[in-house]
């Protein structure tokens, strides 16, 4: 991908593997630490059949008064999946993954890709709390206010400012992990309420910034609550349980390839038929041309949902 300029944004997986290669740089700077990592990993490489889990608690136990051990942080499992990836992988690779931000901004498209999740608002505060970004118009530069584009200019500013504003999306932990809120509290569990749907929710009370939105489909018939914003879009993964999710406002596409399921990619813009290999065709030559499924999301946006099937 590096190779390729192809941008991503960080997931949890990236991050492990990105403390781990650091912590590796650190321990291999430390007197001796370089030693004790290879020693300790020709041990590793002689017990592979052992269960990790298991000659870890024995390692620990049998090197209790032992200083190295107490460098791995707790909640870290020396020699798992993410710390292989993080020794194997090239400079170049490690410095890619650095390079991946927690969220990108798609202005023209209203819309946000992340791996976990976004919050439109603070829950611990009212929904037309001044701190809150979408419950005033931000103000633009005295050069910009009479721009034909202001509107387009005041939406991004609005957007990017769900980033920088809401205090939990600028916790790098909850934007990689995030899948639900409980007590108005982030967690990465699926019990609570998915903040997708309370994304949802704040974007069914934007009216516009002179209540154009006001008798669309946009805004529930029934709700008292008006605020002064345009809906936004955000794509994300991380929720493998929940499987392709595709809503107005918020669009899921971790469909579980982790768990030799399907990869699904979201397609932006264009009409063109896609080429894709047969998921059920043994012959791996054999390619044909469909139409993938269409989407419609924000404001007047689509894209395609695509997926092959996971070896």
């Amino acid at each position: 991908m590096a190779s390729n300029n192809i941008t991503a944004v960080r997931g949890n997986h990236d991050q492990s593997v990105i403390e781990w290669r650091a912590w590796i740089h650190w321990i291999n700077a430390q007197p001796e630490g370089a030693r004790w990592l290879e020693e300790t990993s020709a041990e590793r490489f002689a017990a592979e059949n052992e269960g990790l889990d298991v000659w870890i608690n024995k390692k620990k136990h049998k090197n209790k008064n032992s200083k190295w051990w107490e460098k791995i942080p707790k909640g870290w499992k020396i020699f798992d999946v993410h710390y292989a990836i993080a020794q194997e992988m090239s400079e170049a690779q490690y410095a890619y993954l650095r390079s991946l931000p927690y969220a990108i901004h798609v202005p023209n498209a209203h819309a946000f890709v992340v791996h976990g999740g976004l919050l439109a608002s603070n829950p611990k505060h009212s929904y037309n709390d001044p701190r809150q970004p979408l419950a005033s118009i931000p103000q633009l530069p005295e050069c910009c206010k009479s721009d034909l584009n202001s509107t387009q200019m005041l939406r991004e500013v609005q957007e990017r400012q769900i980033l920088t504003k809401v205090p939990q999306n600028t916790v790098p932990w909850n934007v990689l992990n995030m899948r639900s809120l409980v007590d108005d509290e982030v967690t990465r569990e699926s019990e609570g309420k998915p903040w997708s749907k309370a994304w949802r929710q704040d974007m069914q009370h934007c009216t516009g910034y002179h209540g154009e939105l006001a008798d669309t489909s946009t805004i529930k018939k029934k709700k008292k609550k008006e605020l002064p914003c345009y809906p936004a879009t955000v794509v994300y993964g991380h929720a493998a349980g929940r499987g392709l999710d595709v809503k107005r406002w918020s669009i899921g596409i971790d469909t579980g390839c982790v768990y030799e399921r399907r990869l699904t990619a979201l397609v932006l813009g264009g009409r063109n038929k896609i080429s894709r290999r047969r998921g059920d065709d043994d012959d791996e030559s054999a390619e044909f041309i469909v139409d993938a499924d269409w989407v419609e999301f924000g404001d007047s946006h689509h894209g395609q949902i695509v997926s092959v099937r996971c070896p």
